[in-house]
Order: structure tokens, then C-alpha cells, then sequence
């Protein structure tokens, strides 16, 4: 039997209008009694990111990139701390404590000076070699290597504050004066049990500073011995060309390589190469290989090195003042140690220059030491040929021991 027109054409129309429906997101469902019932939602419209969600989003990854290796070379420093340390004490001179490390035994007693922002293992050869002969410390100046910073008035007691005021006052903990009272006050410990007199070593900065104690407290020293010394006229000689490439080279790098230490920076340039730590040498002893990359990576540290150089024009006038007001004890022999040039690797106007200051260090202001020249060498010799070094100490102490022997049987 047909079906009307009518009928057949609403049924063929119905699937084209639930087709449309379906497809702006209309959902059929059926009751109990077979009828279809047609539900719409609205349709959910996903939108892109914006720029300022971007930005954030890419800002999470800058800072984590920024902070995460200063963190981890914190983290790396906390545990380095006690299993790089090297063999020695740390001696409590009144609000702060400074490293030494002696071996060997009898007198006279020698004391080595490290270079200008340098710790005590730049002598790793020499003290070595010297002990075989006499007793001989090395000691780290304060804030480098593992003495403590220059004291900060916290956590001490009333007599400790009124101390540590006084010595702020009275000059900057970075300069000879303090270094050499540091210094007076770290052999002068109770625990600290030295022979007299002392043979002061010192190179550089080091130099300067043993000068300096031994004009102060002459007593206490039998003779100096100045390795490439730092001289009151460096950086006046031949137009300043010392001053400026101090001043305009080393205190921007080591100030670059201490910002460098504080973001981390530092460690993941000594992990891929790129960065290398400063004894140079074939023969140093991992340890010491280990110690000095920790050292490179310490913000306190690298701090003083800067603070050092920065404030040695304050040390320089610091000594020349103290000769003014005296002059060197004339019982305390002086030998001068050079290389043929300072450092083959700088420019050879500096080597000239620091000649001439070597020269009138000699022939003006010490003008009855002992100069030796050790050819093909440069202030590296420290640990490249340190018996260039430890030699001339030897007969010093050889030397002494003979004319107290001459004055015991007289």
C-alpha cells in the first residue's frame, strides 16, 4: 500500500535536520517512550596563548637557568669544604681564624708569603724541600684560601668587639699593616709553638708584607728573602705602564672571574675545559689540583684576591710612610730572587718596567742585599723550579745555625 507524498518527503527531510543538528553540537537522546528529544550545548572556543602568558612561560626557563647553577655550586662548595682541606689548623688570632700548616723541625723558622691573591699551596714544592732542612710554615693571608675573611663584629664577646673596632679603624684588612699585625698575632698564638728568629719568604705582595714585618718587629727576624717583589715604584716607572695594566686588566678580570664564582659560572667553565686553574705545572698533585678549582669556584675567596689589588697603591703607602719614620734594621740580611723577565706571557714594556723597579729596590732602597737571577725562570719558579728557591734559603739557614754555634762554644 503507498504512502501519501506528504508522508514519504517529511520522513526523507527528518535525517537532514538531525544531521545539521549534530553538527552545531546538538546530542540526541531518547526517553522511555522511543521519542527522540534534541539537546544543544554551546560550542567551546580554544584560544592561543597570549604574548605575556608566553613570556612568563619562557621567563621559568631564563631563571632556572640563572639560579640553578649558583645553587648547585653553592651546594658543591658546603661539601668541598671538608674534604678539600688541606693538612694544617686554623688558629683563632681574635675574631677570626687563619690557616697554617708547619712541618719540619729546628731553627731558624721560615715563613713563606704567598703572591698577590694567591694561597699558601703555590709553595707545595718548597715547603716540601725546605723541611728536609729546617722547620717551615705556610699560611694563608686572610680571606684566602682557608683562612677565614677579615673580621665582622658579630657573635663575639664585649673585649672581642672593642678589638676587632679598633683594628677596622685603624686600617683596611686588605693593606700590609694589617697583614703583618695578622700575622705578628697568628705566630705570636699559644698553640703555636715556633722557634726564633724567622726567615721571612715572601713573593709579591708577599714580599711587601715581609719587608714590612721585619722593619716592624726586627726582633723577632734574621733575614728576608723577596721573590719578584712588588716595589714602592712599580707603578711610576716608565709612565705608569704597570698601573695601568693593573688597574685596567687584573682588577676587571679577577673582578669578572668573582662574578663569574657567585653564579656558578665558574664550575661549568672548570667541567668542560674551558677554564683552568692557575698553578700551572706538570707535577701538582690532584689534591692540590682539586683545592685550587675550589678555591676558583668560592666567592670569599676571590673576593679578597680582588680586595688585594685593588688596595695595593693603600699598601704601598703604607710602607713608604713606615720608612720615613724608620729605616730597616741593618742586622737582617736581604736576598732578592728574579728571573730573567716577570712573565714571558705579558707584553715586554711590563717586563722593562718591572726591571727598573727591581733594580732600584737594589740599589736605592736595600742597597747591601743579595741579588740572584735565575735564568730562563719567571715568577713562576715558585713551583717550576723551586729550587732556584729553596737553595739560597738553605744557606740562610745553614748560615745562622753557624754563628749561633760560633757564639755557643765562645
Amino acid at each position: 500500500m503507498k504512502r501519501p507524498k506528504s508522508q514519504r518527503k517529511q520522513e526523507t527531510t527528518a535525517p537532514i535536520e538531525q544531521r545539521s543538528n549534530r553538527s552545531v553540537g546538538s546530542t540526541n537522546t531518547g526517553d522511555s517512550n522511543g521519542t527522540t528529544q534534541v539537546s544543544t550545548t554551546s560550542n567551546t572556543r580554544i584560544e592561543k596563548p597570549g604574548f605575556c602568558w608566553r613570556c612568563m612561560n619562557v621567563g621559568k626557563y631564563v631563571l632556572l637557568a640563572l639560579f640553578l647553577p649558583a645553587f648547585l655550586n653553592h651546594a658543591s662548595l658546603y661539601k668541598e669544604a671538608e674534604v678539600l682541606r688541606p693538612p694544617g689548623q686554623l688558629y683563632d688570632i681574635g675574631g677570626q681564624k687563619l690557616y697554617m700548616h708547619c712541618i719540619g723541625k729546628g731553627a731558624p723558622t721560615v715563613i713563606l708569603d704567598a703572591p698577590t691573591g694567591m694561597s699558601s699551596d703555590v709553595w707545595f714544592h718548597v715547603h716540601t724541600k725546605l723541611a728536609k732542612s729546617t722547620k717551615v710554615c705556610v699560611y694563608d693571608r686572610a680571606g684566602l684560601g682557608f683562612s677565614e675573611a677579615p673580621s665582622q663584629i658579630q657573635n663575639m664577646t664585649a673585649d672581642d668587639t672593642k678589638e676587632v673596632s679598633y683594628m677596622q679603624n685603624r686600617w683596611k684588612a686588605v693593606t700590609i699593616e694589617r697583614m703583618a699585625d695578622d700575622l705578628k698575632r697568628l705566630l705570636s698564638h699559644p698553640e703555636v709553638k715556633l722557634d726564633l728568629p724567622y726567615i721571612l719568604v715572601g713573593s709579591e705582595l708577599g714580599a711587601l708584607n715581609s719587608r714590612f714585618y721585619a722593619q716592624i718587629y726586627e726582633s723577632d727576624v734574621s733575614d728576608v728573602v723577596l721573590i719578584d717583589p712588588i716595589t714602592e715604584g712599580l707603578f711610576e716607572v716608565d709612565d705608569g705602564v704597570w698601573h695601568q695594566f693593573w688597574f685596567g686588566h687584573l682588577v676587571p678580570s679577577f673582578e669578572a672571574l668573582h662574578l663569574s664564582a657567585i653564579v656558578g659560572l665558574t664550575r661549568i667553565g672548570l667541567l668542560l675545559g674551558l677554564m683552568h686553574q692557575p698553578i700551572a705545572t706538570k707535577d701538582v698533585p690532584e689534591d692540590i689540583v682539586a683545592r685550587q678549582k675550589y678555591l676558583l669556584c668560592t666567592g670569599r675567596h676571590l673576593a679578597t684576591v680582588v680586595d688585594e689589588h685593588y688596595f695595593i697603591n693603600e699598601s704601598i703607602s703604607q710602607i713608604r710612610t713606615l720608612w720615613q719614620m724608620k729605616s730597616f734594621p741593618s742586622n737582617i740580611s736581604v736576598t732578592v730572587i728574579t728571573g730573567n723577565y716577570y712573565d714571558e706571557q705579558i707584553p715586554s714594556s711590563l717586563n722593562t718596567a718591572r726591571a727598573k723597579s727591581n733594580q732600584h729596590l737594589i740599589s736605592q732602597v736595600h742597597p747591601g742585599c743579595k741579588h740572584i737571577v735565575v735564568n730562563g725562570a719567571d715568577h713562576h719558579m715558585l713551583y717550576r723550579n723551586p729550587d732556584a728557591v729553596v737553595d739560597p734559603i738553605k744557606r740562610l739557614v745553614k748560615q745562622w745555625r753557624s754563628r749561633n754555634t760560633k757564639t755557643t762554644n765562645m
